[in-house]
């Protein structure tokens, strides 16, 4: 695990910080990525003073997109970025294959980090949730921020579990936490920071 989370991809962790907004995935009238759109959206943030930005998570309905659109969007955002901010890119799906082809896919990018939504629809076993980002540390050579949304997945992600993740798994580098519970992330805090002071919450 620590050779596949190298030298290169610490230093990518380390630049993420601060404000990341999440960006919608502009379209045309016939669902193509909108180029001209994006553009003009990535320069108002960036030169807005945002410290990152992030493409393809639900503000991005990447699970409204085609598999072309989902690409050519990774490689329009990195690309008009240009390193300006670090870039993080939603990866989810309810399939394993297709989160550890987005993940290949971002890498191959450039992306600086990833953003895993766990599975949805079908529920899963603490186990079986454990295993599944286990699954996309194991395989994936990017930081990759856990996206913990239970009001749309069905999951709470305990911070029992992402305590143990982070201890076992260096490329997790945080926590995406959407939740109107104030007292989860203070557990997530209480629990994980102790271990890993540099784990993002």
């Amino acid at each position: 695990m620590e050779l596949l989370f190298n030298i290169v991809n610490r230093m990518k962790a380390d630049r993420i910080k601060g404000v990341i907004p999440p960006l919608p995935t502009l379209t045309d009238g016939e669902g193509n990525l909108d180029k001209q759109a994006m553009s003009r959206l990535l320069d108002q943030v960036i030169n807005a003073g945002v410290h990152g930005v992030l493409a393809l998570g639900t503000c991005g309905e990447f699970y409204a997109l085609r598999r072309e659109t989902r690409q050519e969007t990774a490689e329009f955002v990195v690309d008009y970025v240009n390193g300006r901010v670090p870039v993080i890119l939603g990866i989810g799906g309810t399939c394993i294959d297709d989160v550890l082809y987005f993940g290949q896919h971002a890498a191959r990018c450039g992306a600086d980090a990833v953003l895993v939504i766990n599975p949805y629809y079908a529920p899963l076993s603490a186990e079986g949730l454990f295993c599944f980002y286990q699954t996309v540390a194991e395989n994936l050579a990017l930081p990759i921020m856990i996206y913990n949304f239970p009001q749309l997945t069905g999951h709470t992600i305990s911070a029992d579990m992402v305590n143990r993740l982070a201890q076992q798994f260096p490329s997790i580098i945080g926590i995406k936490d959407t939740i109107n519970n104030i007292s989860h992330i203070r557990e997530l805090i209480n629990q994980v920071k102790p271990h890993r002071p540099d784990f993002l919450i």
